[in-house]
């Protein structure tokens, strides 16, 4: 990766990433755990575990992925709490066209929503990005591409690319979320398991941009998202914008602004829906060392784009190896 990129494609990429391991953040994280501890909230009671801040390197390999898979890309924009990874110095960042973004730069005039450690807040202002790109793509950093990609995967001409399929309309009653919570720490603490009520921010996005009876889900993929349609939907809902960044951990009453979009687009007949065939989840906590090692086989046979990687942390010895190998056999050194 000697050449400096000068994409001529107008499409950026935007990563949120969180070093958990920063003494600093630690302490900021603990004394916001601290204030909000004798609130009535409804936070999700897997938003504010450390392993949602744990910092595996996997940027290194998202960074990595999108330079050699997605070469088109002009800008990287990593979004950060006054922190940056020691790998990227500032001639990589030259080189990558990469620019540090601190969570000040997207909250400005809303500083009174810092800090926050909440990744659906800290989406929720990505779109105020300065000299962010008219279309960009979205990828938390445990998302990794394993093949080559082209703008028509995201983009088609004024459309969106999205990845996923309709699903019945959920009612999450506030008793239902109750005994999701109850079971959230219940399997935590008996297996180790860490879930979260994803279904339940697709759900909320999707009864805010209008539908009632179903809903589009949306795997854990990079998300192709037009900066207006976001932009126009907060100016002329302000009080929903400033809701979703007044939680500085998860909260089951927020929604996320990639579905939200994903649902504004179909809505108004701007979205291209494609099976979500070509991405994968390796998922740690879930996955059977049979399982994960299958689904290297598949990445290693060229069957598959969008990789994510979750419980990294929980991953057998021999297993985290193996992805280890794989990565370092695919991707180049990035210095």
């Amino acid at each position: 990766m000697s050449q400096q990129y000068h994409s001529s494609s107008g499409i950026d990429a935007v990563i949120t990433w969180v070093d958990g391991d920063d003494p600093e953040h630690f302490a900021k994280r603990n004394q916001a755990l601290q204030q909000v501890a004798g609130e009535s909230t409804n936070k999700l009671s897997t938003g504010h575990h450390t392993t949602r801040f744990l910092n595996n390197g996997e940027l290194y390999f998202c960074i990595a992925s999108l330079r050699k898979f997605a070469p088109w890309l002009q800008n990287i924009y990593i979004v950060t709490d006054n922190q940056v990874p020691e790998f990227l110095t500032s001639e990589i960042q030259k080189k990558l066209n990469i620019r540090i973004v601190d969570h000040r730069e997207i909250f400005e005039s809303y500083e009174w929503a810092l800090p926050t450690f909440n990744s659906m807040s800290i989406e929720t202002a990505i779109w105020r990005i300065p000299g962010l790109s008219e279309q960009f793509i979205y990828l938390n950093d445990d998302f990794i591409l394993t093949a080559p990609v082209e703008v028509n995967d995201f983009f088609h001409e004024d459309k969106v690319v999205l990845r996923g399929k309709w699903k019945k309309m959920i009612n999450y009653s506030p008793g239902r979320i109750i005994v999701n919570n109850f079971l959230n720490r219940f399997i935590k603490k008996l297996f180790g398991l860490t879930r979260s009520l994803n279904l339940l921010t697709q759900i909320r996005s999707a009864r805010l941009s209008g539908f009632e009876k179903k809903y589009f889900y949306s795997p854990h993929v990079p998300h192709p998202i037009r900066t207006k349609t976001v932009k126009n939907f907060y100016e002329e809902n302000p009080n929903e914008f400033r809701k979703n960044i007044n939680h500085p951990f998860r909260s089951t009453d927020q929604h996320t602004i990639q579905y939200l979009a994903n649902h504004i687009e179909i809505k108004n007949g701007n979205a291209l829906i494609q099976s979500p065939d070509d991405a994968v989840t390796i998922n740690g906590e879930l996955d059977l060392k049979s399982i994960i090692f299958r689904k290297i086989e598949m990445i290693k046979g060229g069957n598959v784009k969008f990789l994510c990687i979750q419980g990294y942390e929980s991953m057998h010895e021999q297993v985290q190896k193996e992805i280890q190998v794989l990565f370092d056999s695919i991707f180049p050194d990035i210095g």
